[in-house]
This record gives C-alpha cells, structure tokens and sequence, in this order.
C-alpha cells in the first residue's frame, strides 16, 4: 500500500472476502482502509460479497455484521445514470481485450474512473489495467 495514503480507493468484493476471512492479503486491505482519503465500495460488490458469504453458509447474523462493518467502513456507491454510462463503455471496450470480463468488473471500474481512484483487488481480469492495486497470486 506504499505510496497509496491520501488516495481514493474503490474496494471490489474481492478485498473485502480476503479482509473479512483474514486470507493471505488481509493486512494489505487493512492497511488501505487506514490510509486511504476516501473507502468506496460499489453496490453491485456489495451483492458478490452477499452472494458469497451465503455461498459458504457463514451463519445470517455474521452476514449481517459483516454487511454492516462494510458500510461503516466505506461509502457505497449506487449505481446511478453516470455509473451505468460509464460502466456501458467500460464493458463494450474490455470484452474486446479480456476474457470473462463481466458487467460487475465494469462497474467496479466505472466508479474508479468517476471518482478517480484506484480499484484494490485480486479479481485477474483487472490485473494489467491502470489505477489497480492488484493484491491477487
């Protein structure tokens, strides 16, 4: 996270999976929530990280905390006419370059684009693009 302080970050369901099971790259998602200007996390990640919390049968009340420290922790952001503009033309030109690139990925981008901040995860497909602080293998 060197070199990220004072930065906006947009967090994908990714980070919050590997910060909320404590994986190998929890200290990093830590660290980014302590030092970043502005936490973001998307709506549509919000959904990923219900769908996999329900996924692996993590008990309801635990869903509901850990729902909970995410909004605590960051502002959401719902996807309105702008975010879906953008996340249109983010899905349009990514299907052309990366394989199993979904509407997700392209909202997760899309708010980091409008908002000028960095996507932080370890989903592959974002890898090699501009502004990701890629935490994956």
């Amino acid at each position: 996270m060197e070199g990220q302080a004072g930065r906006v970050v947009v967090f994908d369901a990714y980070a919050w999976c590997e910060y909320v099971v404590d994986g190998p790259h929890a200290e990093t998602v830590a660290q980014a929530l302590q030092s970043a200007y502005q936490a973001l996390t998307p709506a549509s990640a919000l959904a990923e990280v219900r769908e996999a919390l329900e996924r692996h049968q993590v008990e309801p009340s635990v869903i509901k905390d850990i729902m909970e420290f995410i909004r605590a922790r960051s502002q959401v952001v719902n996807i309105d006419v702008d975010v879906a503009e953008k996340a249109g033309e983010v899905n349009f030109q990514m299907k052309k370059r990366a394989k199993g690139w979904g509407m997700l990925d392209s909202f997760v981008y899309a708010v980091a684009l409008l908002k000028k901040g960095w996507v932080l995860t370890g989903d592959t497909h974002f890898r090699d693009l501009a502004n990701v602080i890629y935490i994956g293998e």
